[in-house]
């Protein structure tokens, strides 16, 4: 799958990305310093901005590169070189081929412009965190060292589950779209037969069982997104109490603790969005997987 990815915009999102990071975190260095806040936090500011916008523009051209050449690969590789006898062999008729890569290669695309990117970022910006946190605040870093292992370990377990809802999905759609157009090609013997009112309750319910799938997949990626949810805002609230704490106790002076808890959401961010984008990369790991049978 990575074969058709453009290497070098797949490295300048990346960068951009981390660079954006970058400026926010020296942002925030800034806002810690309340009583100096000069023209650098402005800086700072527009410089993530900017930066961020161009690292969203090169995601989405690498997802439409990466979707082209997908394209190109499927009909070289199988519209051009295969000839129709053998498709037709393998059961898989002109038209639903086209169609089954025409959907494939809709759900590679996020693969290419959301979940690469965030993968690369989600590994680099909480370890940079983690080391300016570490400089900072040593037990804000251990908090935030074991709390950050755990989110990745909760993917990991829902992800399991999410591949399996996303393969019995796919073969629900695979069967409706081949008995969709089977019903499409003989309906002049269907029609003769008088068969026409069967045909359309045999088509709800293959219809009816491809929604009854893509709602347990919804399922899934909810339950995800309110693990992720539960498990961040949790460990931001254990950093919160702990610097409350030792601030109340005076072991910790305020400008620090600030500085502490401003960084922090920024540890979960990337991993928050990884996870977002992971259910996209599932869906699309399943779609690779298939057309490969083909």
């Amino acid at each position: 799958m990575n074969s058709f990815i453009p290497k070098k915009l797949l490295a300048f999102t990346i960068i951009c990305e981390v660079l954006s990071r970058i400026a926010l975190l020296f942002a925030l260095f800034q806002i810690s310093n309340l009583t100096n806040i000069g023209y650098e936090f402005f800086i700072a500011i527009f410089l993530f901005a900017l930066l961020h916008f161009f690292a969203q523009k090169l995601s989405l051209n690498l997802g439409g590169a990466a979707k082209k050449n997908l394209r190109a690969y499927f009909q070289n590789k199988f519209l051009n070189t295969l000839p129709i006898q053998d498709r037709a062999q393998k059961g898989m008729p002109l038209q639903e081929l086209s169609l089954h890569y025409m959907k494939t290669a809709d759900l590679m695309e996020p693969w290419y412009s959301r979940f690469l990117p965030s993968a690369y970022i989600a590994a680099v910006v909480p370890c940079i965190i983690l080391f300016v946190m570490f400089f900072i605040d040593k037990i804000t870093f251990i908090i935030l060292f074991f709390t950050g292992l755990l989110l990745p370990l909760f993917l990991f377990l829902i992800g399991k589950i999410a591949k399996e809802k996303s393969e019995e999905q796919w073969q629900s759609f695979s069967r409706l779209r081949a008995f969709f157009l089977e019903s499409l090609q003989g309906y002049k013997t269907i029609k003769i037969f008088k068969k026409v009112k069967e045909r359309e309750k045999d088509l709800e319910i293959a219809e009816n069982e491809f929604s009854k799938k893509t709602l347990a997949v919804l399922k899934t990626a909810f339950l995800s997104a309110l693990v992720q949810e539960w498990a961040g805002s949790l460990s931001i609230a254990l950093v919160a109490v702990g610097l409350a704490l030792r601030l109340m106790n005076g072991s910790i002076v305020f400008s620090t603790a600030f500085l502490a808890l401003l960084l922090t959401p920024e540890f979960y961010r990337p991993i928050r969005q990884f996870g977002t984008a992971f259910h996209t990369a599932i869906n699309a790991k399943t779609a690779w997987e298939k057309i490969n049978d083909y």
